[in-house]
């Protein structure tokens, strides 16, 4: 934490000669500081790994205020942070790869390696260790070709819970892992991320999950010298008439992979191999789309390959506190606002684990509704959705784009997403989710609910969601928020604990409580079948109809004039907490 806490100081230092030149020659002495601090952050079993790139990218936000030297250095180090190939020389003796899988794939995907890929099952070898989850077994298989040395390549198959499926990343025996389970709206991700595990040596890891972007980015943050493959879309599967797993995209891909690794490849042909072997997806039509997104991904390499270059870093929290304040949710208290007792910046546990699923939501909702389908430039594609972290009264959001809606007071409103434009994304949109403190205490399932409605709020507001009569006007608009949340709420959990989620968040959003089994109706199997969960403009249309026809009085309140009705009504705060002015 005092290593973290001196990066900070040196970090602002350098920020601060952007703004007073004077401070020049204190920010290059304060930058050969970090890079100091890179370099002694590896090597050694009290490094840091996650400090150490995190100094990296502090380097990178702040490159305008370092000398053109100190930026080239930079420059090297950040796109360090990739590799173009695993390191090939280092990987001797065998190669030891885990296979982790849910229950309900692991049978048939051992059955695949056999009968598709040509693997032959065999004995534990010597030095084998024992499963973590002492309830599945290893089974091993070894592969029809070899290393580059021509040593055997086998796979070690377990069935696994997202509590467990990281372990092998802190086993030397192992040069990497497919992990392949549902994703269950990224609450499995959630679960697997806070599972703390020390990488021990050179890691290939395989994320099979859907809309999985966003989980490579989290977890690149918990395993920041691996190499990750993460699936964009939905990884597709069979089952055949005995309900086993008959076929496995996410399995063909790994094998892809494997066999790119045997003639080393590095990361760019290791992409290509997987994209000849990955299934057709509705996302093709973007242009290098690939099923498993890997270091030399577009989207990851924009991230890891220039330094920043106009100074924006100003909302940036620069603090990697290893010792953050654990804010545990309270589901029943969730809309009563309550002083965290620290800056909204210091705000760690399961507040920052909630709107991180939040922002993640966003991302999956974007591209399972075709109500999301008019972003601009086909931004619902790209994993637009970031969080942005806490704000509160005292240190509201800036920088807020709003459009011609109604003003509010920003910083007591329960969530607010920003939309940016910029050319540095795909898609030129940019968008942070953001999180009242006073609120962080707040169920994730609620979070997750005010963040997607504020969203899709600004949106329209903004003019970035469009298209027919519906969306068009004040009801219809609510009405597709309506759709989403729903769409949100379907997670297996106590119907009445939902239905009490599904009140609070029309209560803080001024509407009216209308039935929530209303709204499910109309997100049925057909729009499932287009990938439509979170609402469709077929289900919009449903929704409309059946609440003219059986709810009139919703009806009529759904298209009320009032600018504020579908809108996050301010938090109220106490007397001692209300901001000055």
């Amino acid at each position: 934490t005092l290593r973290s806490a001196a990066l900070t100081i040196l970090s602002h230092l350098i920020a601060t000669s952007l703004d007073d030149r004077s401070f020049a020659p204190v920010a290059e002495r304060a930058a050969e500081e970090i890079f100091a601090l890179i370099d002694k952050e590896a090597g050694d079993e009290t490094a840091r790994p996650a400090l150490r790139a995190h100094a990296i990218q502090l380097l990178q936000l702040r490159a305008p205020g370092l000398t053109a030297d100190q930026q080239e250095r930079a420059r090297g180090l950040v796109r360090g942070l990739l590799r173009e190939a695993p390191p090939y020389d280092e990987l001797t003796g065998p190669w030891n790869f885990a296979v982790c899988s849910g229950s309900e794939f692991h049978e048939g995907e051992c059955r695949i390696l056999v009968s598709t890929h040509g693997f032959k099952e065999i004995a534990l070898p010597p030095g084998a260790p024992p499963s973590p989850s002492g309830w599945s077994p290893y089974r091993a298989f070894e592969a029809p070709f070899k290393t580059p040395a021509g040593e055997p390549i086998r796979v070690f198959a377990r069935t696994a819970t997202p509590r467990d499926e990281n372990l092998e990343m802190g086993m030397k025996f192992f040069v990497g892992l497919l992990i392949n389970r549902h994703a269950q709206l990224g609450s499995f991700d959630l679960r697997a991320a806070a599972v703390k595990v020390s990488q021990e040596g050179y890691k290939l890891m395989m994320n099979s999950q859907c809309a999985g972007l966003t989980t490579r980015f989290a977890i690149s943050q918990v395993f920041p010298d691996a190499d990750i493959y993460s699936s964009w879309d939905s990884t597709y599967f069979r089952v055949g008439p005995d309900g086993m797993v008959s076929s496995s995209e996410g399995l063909d891909c790994f094998v892809a992979a494997l066999r790119g690794m045997s003639e080393r490849a590095p990361h760019a042909e290791l992409d290509e191999r997987i994209r000849k072997a990955q299934w057709h997806h509705p996302q093709a039509q973007v242009p290098g789309f690939s099923q498993f997104v890997g270091p030399s991904h577009p989207l990851v390499v924009a991230r890891y390959s220039d330094v920043n270059r106009d100074g924006r870093a100003d909302y940036y929290d620069g603090f990697l506190d290893f010792q953050l304040t654990e804010i545990a949710e309270d589901i029943e208290g969730s809309m009563t606002p309550r002083d965290p007792g620290v800056s909204a910046s210091q705000i760690s546990g399961e507040a920052a684990a909630g709107l991180n699923w939040a922002a993640g939501s966003l991302n999956r909702v974007a591209q399972y509704s075709d109500i999301w389908a008019g972003l601009a430039g086909q931004s619902e594609l790209y994993y637009v959705f970031q969080s942005g972290g806490f704000f509160s009264h005292r240190e509201p959001p800036h920088d807020v784009p709003t459009g011609d809606a109604v003003r509010q007071d920003l910083g007591r409103l329960p969530a607010v997403t920003r939309y940016q434009k910029t050319t540095d994304a795909l898609g030129g949109l940019a968008v942070d989710v953001m999180f009242h403190s006073h609120l962080s205490h707040a169920a994730q399932e609620l979070k997750r609910l005010l963040c997607a409605a504020d969203a899709m709020r600004r949106a329209f507001d903004l003019g970035y969601l469009t298209g027919g009569e519906a969306l068009s006007t004040p009801r219809g608009q609510r009405c597709a928020m309506l759709l989403t949340m729903a769409g949100l709420l379907e997670f297996p959990a106590d119907q009445n604990f939902i239905d009490g989620l599904w009140s609070m968040a029309l209560k803080a959003l001024r509407l009216p409580q209308i039935s929530r089994t209303t709204v499910r109706a109309c997100i049925t199997e057909e729009d499932h079948e287009m990938s439509n969960y979170y609402g469709s403009r077929r289900g919009l249309g449903q929704l409309l109809a059946a609440l003219e026809k059986s709810d009139p009085v919703t009806f009529e309140q759904l298209g009320s004039e009032d600018p504020l009705v579908g809108r996050l009504a301010e938090i109220e705060l106490g007397a001692g907490e209300r901001p000055v002015g």
